[in-house]
């Protein structure tokens, strides 16, 4: 009787998730706070202070002569700067003869219209605002790094760096320059216990 042999391999447990997945996990988990998508949501929302300012399209008005034509045009502006431009309109007829609602169609067109063109504006400012942010996280990166630097050039140097260089020196040094040497080891700072290792390491 033949008997056959199967080579098993171990099958991943239905709990245990393949790192991938994990890791994706992850990338979707907005409800951390701290999630990279959340603070970038944090940093640039806020407040836009924008005026609306709407008046008749006459520039549409004079090109298309097309009988009961009525237009408007809308500029949004932000900070007094406009932002975005948009036109509506519409025309009076036997379908159309209510002339408020009419109007106000043409109004709430030429908003939506606008608020499309200021959309764009509004994303290169948004641009502007994280070009901002990260030039000023690196700029604070670099204070921070010259800030740690001149503080290592400062302090004096450790009790290890001190006695390292006492046993690079009874090795590199003869009776009387190791004796000079050790004179000055107290007195050096770390960025000059480091050099002076640097030294003998060549």
């Amino acid at each position: 009787m033949n008997q056959t042999t199967y080579n098993t391999r171990p099958v991943r447990s239905p709990v245990q998730l393949h790192p991938a997945e994990v890791a994706r996990n992850r990338a979707l988990d907005t409800q951390d706070e701290e999630h990279p998508t959340r603070r970038t949501v944090r940093r640039l929302c806020g407040t836009y202070n924008l005026s609306a300012t709407f008046s008749e399209d006459t520039g549409t008005l004079s090109t298309v002569r097309t009988p009961g034509l009525i237009a408007v045009q809308c500029v949004l502006s932000k900070d007094g700067k406009a932002i975005g431009i948009g036109h509506g309109s519409s025309i009076i007829s036997r379908i159309n003869r209510g002339t408020e609602r009419t109007v106000f169609s043409c109004l709430n067109g030429a908003l939506m219209s606008a608020i499309n063109s200021a959309c764009k504006t509004l994303d290169v400012l948004r641009l502007e605002v994280s070009d901002e942010h990260a030039a000023s996280d690196k700029t604070s990166m670099v204070r921070d790094f010259h800030g740690m630097r001149e503080a290592s050039v400062s302090e004096p140097a450790t009790d290890k760096q001190k006695q390292y260089l006492l046993q690079l020196a009874s090795i590199n040094l003869d009776e009387g320059d190791r004796e000079q040497f050790a004179s000055t080891v107290d007195d050096m700072t770390k960025a000059e216990a480091s050099e002076a290792i640097q030294r003998f390491a060549n």
